[in-house]
């Protein structure tokens, strides 16, 4: 695995992503500058992610090579429609139209870009919509992928945390059942987050998501001894 100073030492364009990514940008032709003047310009208009940087990235290479690099600025309606038509799959494929929410969401990134690109000048805000990303987004048959029966019952969970050989896993499968918080959120907490207390006779914990945000877990005797004991081992570490 690589470290942060190898990281940074392939980072050739200095957006902080790993040398994968950047060496997609060298396929891309004269479009490499728009790419990495773009995810800079967004950096200082919005606190953008790690993860949100390498998406837009990712979409703007793939656009780029279906065209064979073809400049962005050259790029019409129909070079659009053509691409995003490229994602839709049939129903023997995907039956359940995940493509979908992958359609819209490339949609949104590619507006944002080409507002930028014909509107650099202006404020995010002031941007009109060009003609070439005037598409409107899919609506889905499903209003949910997740069937009732995908979800794990009681049961389930409880034989999950009977059985499962790491405490870590036990504990981060417990928290996330009861906070319903995303993986990131729970991959962020640290000890100093999680408070116990007591209300009369009963256990809970106070965790702090955001430092404006916290959620009351309600402890049973399971997850209490798993999360009080993975506490216990980070301080003796």
């Amino acid at each position: 695995m690589l470290t942060s100073i190898e990281q940074n030492q392939d980072d050739e364009f200095g957006l902080g992503l790993a040398s994968g990514y950047c060496r997609r940008l060298r396929f891309t032709g004269d479009n490499t500058s728009t790419i990495v003047e773009y995810l800079r310009a967004i950096e200082n208009e919005i606190n953008v992610s790690p993860n949100y940087k390498r998406l837009n990235l990712t979409t703007l290479v793939y656009l780029s090579r279906f065209h064979s690099n073809k400049p962005f600025k050259h790029m019409t309606k129909e070079h659009i429609i053509l691409y995003m038509n490229s994602l839709r799959k049939s129903e023997t494929v995907d039956p359940m139209h995940c493509w979908v929410s992958t359609y819209n969401l490339y949609l949104i990134i590619l507006t944002r870009f080409f507002k930028w690109l014909h509107f650099p000048e202006m404020s995010q805000r002031e941007r009109l919509k060009p003609s070439c990303v005037d598409l409107p987004s899919l609506r889905r048959k499903e209003q949910s992928i997740y069937k009732p029966s995908d979800m794990w019952t009681q049961e389930d969970d409880i034989l999950f945390l009977k059985y499962c050989p790491s405490k870590r896993d036990r504990c981060y499968h417990a928290i996330s059942r009861d906070s319903s918080c995303r993986p990131h959120e729970l991959l962020k907490l640290r000890i100093k987050d999680i408070v116990f207390k007591m209300a009369g006779e009963r256990q809970y914990a106070e965790v702090l998501v955001f430092p404006c945000f916290s959620l009351i877990l309600s402890l049973f005797n399971q997850l209490f001894s798993i999360l009080f004991e993975c506490v216990i081992q980070s301080f003796e570490k």
